[in-house]
């Protein structure tokens, strides 16, 4: 039986990365309140069971400043047969418990094809967004300013999160994001304590804090379901929801992600913890399973 060429294992396994793609803003660090250098973590994505993509996250806190930054790019079997990256950073500050996005900027390559987004936070909550390629061009329309006004990005937002799960709070919470090309609510939702076991790909097992990520779609989807990805199908809500898993694993600081799941139409895609540097001692760590 003839095997299919790379050219024709491209499209459908590029949809799947950007299945993937989607838990890219659910990878960064919690922040503590005092950091004396940046924590990164290291995250290996699998789609239908084979490794998609490599991720690197890091975390910076300067007083009241913060800087998240995670790259992205193809690995394995699927690395093998093309070339994709993403690199997304976000800055800002806490100003009484929320956060202020300043900047983020998003940046990815694929077969040299480039799309960027470049979002500045003015003082008042507006939003000045340059993007490349166009809203037009991907059949969809812009998002008005108006529903941009005090939005997050899709990396503070999940920051906002990891505040709100070293405080205590827990995950119940409905945040507004622009990524630069959709608006869209992300809600998210407790779901409890739960066991992840052990894995030969993970580094973590024990007990986490689950939540559950929705989305809520508001504006700058497509206008056709034709043209539609893999988080808008038939219809934009139908997006499946995302099952997030956080836990105390790098020293001085709160929960951060060590296990993320959701599906995909090319399978389910599953996020493990491989490395978190600096990590935590015993004490500091999660909890054994019982």
């Amino acid at each position: 039986m003839p095997q299919p060429s790379p050219l024709r294992l491209a499209t459908p396994v590029r949809k799947a990365l950007m299945a993937a793609g989607l838990s890219l803003p659910l990878l960064p660090l919690a922040p503590a309140m005092a950091l004396a250098e940046p924590a990164k973590a290291t995250y290996r994505v699998f789609v239908g069971g084979v490794t998609a993509l490599d991720i690197d996250a890091t975390l910076e806190v300067t007083g009241d400043r913060y800087r998240i930054a995670v790259s992205a790019v193809t690995g394995g079997t699927i690395g093998r047969l093309f070339s994709w990256r993403t690199d997304s950073q976000s800055e800002g500050a806490v100003r009484g418990g929320d956060l202020r996005p300043a900047s983020h900027r998003q940046t990815s390559r694929f077969r040299g094809e480039p799309r960027d987004v470049t979002l500045t936070y003015g003082p008042q909550g507006e939003v000045s967004a340059s993007v490349s390629p166009p809203p037009e061009s991907d059949d969809r329309e812009p998002v008005p300013p108006a529903l941009q006004r005090d939005t997050l990005d899709p990396l503070s937002a999940v920051l906002d999160l990891l505040f709100a799960a070293g405080a205590g709070k827990g995950c119940d919470r409905s945040l507004p994001v622009f990524d630069g090309r959709r608006r869209y609510d992300m809600v998210f939702g407790e779901v409890g304590r739960r066991v992840v076991d052990p894995s030969r790909y993970s580094i973590f097992s024990g007990i986490a804090q689950q939540c559950r990520v929705t989305y809520k779609p508001v504006a700058g989807y497509a206008k056709s379901s034709s043209s539609g990805r893999f988080w808008q199908r038939n219809n934009p809500a139908d997006r499946p929801p995302v099952q997030l898993w956080l836990a105390p694993v790098a020293a001085g600081f709160p929960p951060l992600p060590v296990r993320l799941e959701t599906e995909s139409d090319f399978g389910s895609v599953v996020v493990h913890l491989t490395g978190v540097t600096p990590p935590a001692d015993q004490r500091a760590g999660a909890l054994p399973a019982q």
